[in-house]
């Protein structure tokens, strides 16, 4: 299906109030929802932590989540691995709790049971004894009174700093290609003055144009970096709105907003996760280059679909 079709879907969406939520709900129609979403964020949860060292919970530590989404399993997970206190942030509040319970039975199977207690600080025991308590809960103040949890949506950097001055751990999840560069460099400003000196940032970013994303919308004939083609004006016309939004940076925009605000890189680790469909780097619209500060080969833009981003200070 031709990748407009969607895009002005989804700008007549972003006219109503609903509209993100009315977006969702496409996805939310398979049988294996909610198995897939506990299974995704709680793997991707786990992945990211391990690039931790082996000891970094045995002193209370807080965690950051930078977009919240639709599901609260990454907080769980994050205090079943070890963490006393969690902030976790959206533009938007789109927790539902009934949501939640289907997707939170999942805690008592074996494949994560035997995942989580290979990282945790806690025996096998005292998981499941705190999974007992976790699925006992009836709303989301009980819940995230119970793992100090506090959720922030929407929220803007000042409101977290109500909470928390100081950070251990600073994660996300294919968020941060949602975000205007204006606010990540904020952000990246905020990663260095957050995080302790022997705290990490761990972010995974998707990098690629989402009107190739699988689904029924997908648009089969285009490259996944199809939208390095467009200028600015024209891009932000199909998908400048709240629900469409991407920045459209690759890795190497991120690299440059550590160097800029002083941050180190302890790794990059870039992914091809499906079949490329390649794109002429010639293509690449001059507005989009404008966007970096240097670019050393042109084919670094379209070099990664995915990657997870490891910073301390």
């Amino acid at each position: 299906m031709n990748w407009k079709i969607k895009a002005t879907l989804q700008k007549i969406l972003s006219l109503s109030l609903l509209g993100d939520k009315l977006n969702h709900i496409p996805v939310t129609l398979s049988q294996e929802y909610h198995k897939n979403v506990f299974s995704y964020q709680s793997h991707e949860c786990i992945r990211k932590f391990d690039y931790c060292k082996s000891d970094f919970l045995k002193k209370d530590r807080v965690a950051l989540e930078i977009g919240t989404g639709y599901s609260a399993i990454s907080v769980v997970v994050l205090r079943l691995l070890g963490f006393k206190k969690i902030v976790t942030v959206d533009v938007t509040s789109d927790l539902i709790f009934s949501s939640f319970k289907k997707q939170s039975k999942y805690l008592n199977e074996d494949v994560f049971l035997n995942e989580i207690v290979s990282k945790s600080i806690y025996s096998k025991n005292e998981i499941l004894k705190l999974i007992d308590v976790i699925l006992s809960k009836e709303t989301f103040n009980e819940l995230f009174e119970f793992l100090n949890v506090i959720y922030i949506a929407p929220y803007q950097f000042d409101d977290i700093e109500k909470h928390v001055l100081s950070i251990d751990y600073i994660t996300s999840q294919v968020v941060l290609e949602h975000v205007h560069p204006d606010i990540l460099n904020s952000l990246f400003e905020k990663t260095c003055k957050w995080l302790v000196d022997d705290g990490l940032s761990v972010h995974t970013i998707n990098f690629i144009d989402h009107f190739a994303n699988p689904g029924f919308f997908q648009d089969k004939s285009i490259s996944e970096f199809n939208f390095l083609r467009f200028s600015d004006k024209y891009w932000n016309y199909w998908a400048g709105n709240s629900i469409a939004y991407t920045n459209r940076l690759s890795y190497v925009y991120y690299l440059e907003l550590c160097e800029k605000n002083k941050l180190t890189v302890v790794d990059f680790i870039g992914e091809n996760y499906r079949k490329r469909v390649e794109l002429d780097s010639n293509l690449i619209h001059e507005d989009v280059l404008n966007k970096y500060e240097a670019i050393k080969c042109i084919d670094d833009l379209t070099k990664f679909q995915r990657g997870t981003l490891i910073i301390s200070k």
